[in-house]
């Protein structure tokens, strides 16, 4: 059965993918050739490099590639740990709430399945994990709903939109299936908890694991 929160992805909200999405989906081949370029010249690509570099690391000013090339220490804010257990993962993980970013994917209404022109967003995500800064570090890719609808199945459709993220990531964004992590918070995790029903509480993050 259909439920109001994902019924209500007929209008354009950031949400999550699933494994489901992947065989519809076709990539636009180009993107990969014009992965230099985006690097060099795509603000969006820094800022999320910036929302996801560990505390010690920023985007430099010399080289190549979105962070530049080079490494600057810095004191940031102090981490934020918060322990998960991802399902169907063998074991428990720590991550950071101070390094994340959100993706802006949409999927079709009551489904995993990815709209198109998502390719640009998570290829610019591809390419900024692909960064040096980040080569050793791992992430968890968080699919999040509203508390409208049923619990478990808004749950089930998050952990499978945030599978289809991350398998897009290693199947075309040539990242290491090793370094990505994917789980549903369903509506335990609002990003606005006084107004649960909120659509802004939709959407995929990606969260840095630091343990």
């Amino acid at each position: 059965m259909k439920n109001a929160d994902e019924r209500k992805d007929n209008i354009e909200i950031p949400q999550m993918m699933s494994r489901r999405a992947l065989g519809g989906f076709v990539l636009s081949l180009p993107l990969l050739s014009a992965v230099p370029a985006l690097a060099q010249t795509d603000q969006g690509a820094t800022n999320i490099l910036r929302s996801l570099a560990p505390h010690d690391r920023v985007p430099g000013r010399s080289g190549g590639g979105a962070s530049g090339g080079g490494r600057v220490v810095v004191r940031r804010v102090a981490p934020v740990p918060r322990r998960v257990h991802p399902r169907g993962y063998g074991s428990d993980v720590v991550i950071d709430l101070t390094r994340r970013v959100e993706v802006t994917v949409f999927f079709d209404n009551d489904s995993a399945s990815l709209r198109p022109g998502a390719e640009r967003t998570l290829m610019r995500l591809a390419l900024v994990l692909r960064d040096p800064i980040l080569l050793d570090q791992r992430f968890l890719i968080a699919g999040h709903t509203s508390a409208e609808g049923g619990y478990d199945y808004n749950v089930e459709l998050s952990q499978e939109r945030a599978a289809a993220v991350r398998d897009w990531l290693v199947s075309y964004g040539e990242i290491a299936s090793s370094r990505l992590v994917a789980h549903g918070f369903g509506p335990d995790m609002l990003r606005n908890p006084r107004s649960p029903y909120s659509p802004v509480n939709r959407r995929v993050e990606v969260i840095a694991i630091t343990g």
